[in-house]
């Protein structure tokens, strides 16, 4: 059996996350999931894409509240939402995915507990049109911008 050599395993501690060309920071993006019920008949199927929760420590920025505050008052403010796989070193793209028309369904703040030291997280959970695996070169990761201006719509 002639020696191969295998591609690295890919980590899930390096990624980013653009929401329109925007970089924020998260600590956990929920994985991305595609269904289709195959107990429905052809005609019947629909395919569908179940919401994506990001994770982040909570800073005084209310931009991601802000977000989900337009969709409360009717606005349809959907953006599109990129998250990028990095390799191991943090240095180059190895899988991007884009959530078309994404929206934030749900938005929660910190669980407070005087009894524990924990770091105050947010959530928001995104619901979207369509999912898109993105075939993009190796190249490098977009410098961070960690400003905390408002999120530019798309």
């Amino acid at each position: 059996m002639p020696d191969r050599e295998l591609p690295p395993l890919l980590g899930t501690s390096h990624f980013l996350v653009l929401i329109g060309p925007r970089e924020l920071g998260f600590s956990e993006v929920g994985r991305l999931s595609s269904e289709t019920d195959m107990t429905l008949p052809p005609q019947d199927r629909v395919d569908r894409f179940e919401t994506v929760v990001l994770r982040r420590a909570l800073t005084s920025s209310s931009e991601l509240y802000d977000w989900r505050r337009e969709i409360v008052s009717g606005h349809d403010d959907r953006r599109p939402v990129t998250i990028r796989l990095l390799d191991a070193t943090g240095r180059t793209i190895v899988n991007s995915w884009r959530l078309e028309g994404a929206w934030p369904c749900r938005w929660s703040g910190p669980s407070l507990n005087a009894l524990r030291n924990d770091v105050a997280i947010e959530e928001l959970e995104l619901a979207y049109d369509d999912l898109v695996w993105l075939a993009e070169p190796d190249t490098p990761p977009l410098k961070s911008s960690r400003s905390r201006t408002k999120i530019e719509g798309a």
